[in-house]
């Protein structure tokens, strides 16, 4: 298994300062994960990061950041919660609640989505999928309820596991709202490249994980080359690189976000393109 020592001299330098907007880490109720909450931000705050978001499909982690801040003086640990059935899906309480105690941003549906479950498969939940769009494709009136939370509270909104149409729908109203935006893993979920640029275009973030680089088939091979392309077409201006690792079989957090600069340096990408997608970017999305 890789570690921070395996990285160059100049990945590690790039590491540093840098924030991974989506890591998972244990207590999870369903998956095996590879360190819990706090074993992620100490190996992230020895590797030199300037934060982590820690990223649950079930529960708010807001209180996991409020603790581990506590605790952890050089590094910046941020909640987040996820607008799966676990809170009760596009629930202005929970939201409310969420953001009242600091959460800073906010995943709309991702595993219950109509659109994942139908593309990826639900492991966990029997209930009604989710959709942001009603029979006449326009949001939900909860939607505007939720947008106004947003709003009202300075959340950055992350698209979580929505349709390509329900994520341009959803983001160019966040957008008319002024509210911070990322399209999730864009490339590796299917969003296509148009639907990205037009979005960046109108100044949402487009995030891409590294998790593929740790695939040996050619499937990953593909999705890593894929990932690169939408990268260079879209511009690092536009892109935030993070992991979504946290897997028991991968490698941590931190050493996979810094394999994963060291790809983009491997293809010539300079230091500045990368600290502006793992540095300044992510900074700029949060807030």
């Amino acid at each position: 298994m890789p570690n921070i020592n395996d990285l160059t001299s100049q990945a590690r330098e790039l590491l540093s300062g840098s924030i991974d907007i989506h890591v998972h880490a244990s207590p999870d109720p369903f998956a095996e994960r590879k360190m819990d909450a706090r074993e992620t931000v100490a190996a992230a705050q020895e590797a030199g990061m300037g934060g982590v978001v820690l990223k649950s499909h079930e529960y708010p982690t807001q209180p996991l950041a409020w603790a581990l801040n506590s605790e952890f003086k050089d590094i910046n640990v941020y909640g987040a919660l996820a607008l799966d059935h676990p809170v009760g899906g596009l629930n202005p309480d929970a939201l409310e609640t969420a953001l009242r105690i600091g959460t800073k941003v906010i995943w709309w549906p991702t595993f219950d989505a109509k659109w994942s479950r139908d593309t990826f498969g639900r492991w966990n939940s029997s209930a009604e999928s989710i959709t942001v769009l009603n029979e006449e494709k326009k949001l939900k009136k909860v939607c505007h309820q939720l947008l106004d939370l947003m709003i009202e509270h300075d959340a950055l909104l992350c698209s979580g596991h929505l349709s390509p149409d329900e994520t341009l729908i959803l983001l160019t109203e966040a957008q008319k709202r002024k509210i911070r935006t990322v399209i999730t893993h864009a490339t590796s979920f299917n969003i296509p490249l148009e639907v990205q640029q037009q979005l960046a275009n109108q100044g949402s973030f487009i995030e891409q994980c590294g998790m593929p680089i740790f695939r040996e088939d050619d499937e990953g091979k593909q999705a890593v080359q894929s990932i690169v392309d939408d990268v260079r077409s879209i511009g690092a201006e536009h892109i935030i690189l993070s992991t979504d690792l946290g897997q028991a079989s991968n490698p941590p957090p931190a050493v996979g976000f810094g394999f994963w600069i060291e790809h983009f340096i491997s293809l010539g990408f300079s230091n500045e393109a990368i600290s502006r997608m793992v540095q300044q970017n992510p900074k700029e999305a949060i807030g």
